[in-house]
Order: C-alpha cells, then sequence, then structure tokens
C-alpha cells in the first residue's frame, strides 16, 4: 500500500524551499512530523543556507536538530546558516541550548529583494 505525502502533511506547521530556491521558510509548530515531510520532500542538496523563522510559534527538538543538520551541511561546504530574525521564543531556546553558536542570526532586511 503506497501513501500519498500530501495527505500525510501536517496541518499545524511547514517547512517550505521558497519558490526561488534561496532559503527556507519555517512556519507555525515545527515538530517531528513536518520535519519528517520536509525530509521527504526537499533533498540535502537542495537545502539553501539561509533560513526564515519569523512564523515559527513552537519548536520542538526534532526542528532544533534540523536546523543543526541544516547549519552542519553549510559549515561542510565552507559556509555558515543564516537564521533570519528567530521570534523571541525560539530565541531564548536557542540561547538556552547554545544553539546560537552554530549560526548567525541576521535581519530580515538582510534578505535579497
Amino acid at each position: 500500500m503506497t501513501t500519498d505525502v500530501d495527505a500525510t502533511a501536517p496541518d499545524h506547521g511547514s517547512v517550505e524551499l521558497s519558490p526561488d530556491g534561496t532559503q527556507l521558510v519555517f512556519t507555525g509548530e515545527i515538530d517531528k512530523d513536518v520535519v519528517r515531510q520536509f525530509r521527504v520532500t526537499v533533498r540535502p542538496a537542495d537545502w539553501p543556507s539561509r533560513v526564515d523563522v519569523r512564523g515559527v510559534t513552537f519548536m520542538s527538538s526534532a526542528g532544533l536538530e534540523l536546523l543543526v543538520h541544516l547549519a552542519r551541511k553549510q559549515k561542510r561546504a565552507g559556509g555558515e546558516l543564516e537564521v533570519v530574525e528567530p521570534p523571541t521564543s525560539l530565541r531564548l531556546l536557542l540561547n538556552q541550548t547554545g544553539l546560537n553558536r552554530v549560526f548567525r542570526s541576521v535581519p530580515a532586511s538582510s534578505i535579497p529583494a
């Protein structure tokens, strides 16, 4: 029996590649189901160096792990993951876990038009 990927997609959050492919956009609640859906739909070779997290309302350990994987991929390529304006709750979580040292936070104004 095959499962339709779209039919199993969570409706409470998302991680999607922007239309131009230059960044990932995280919105809503980022949990293991959202991360699983992302991993099924976006190949690691397509992971960009910028993540827009302005729309995140909650992030589980699975979401934090995804950020670490994204940062490691960039580091292996000689770059650095840029995280666009983490909301206060996420910024506090990143500071408490020390993950704020794994990537660079950037203002939304640095997003190319």
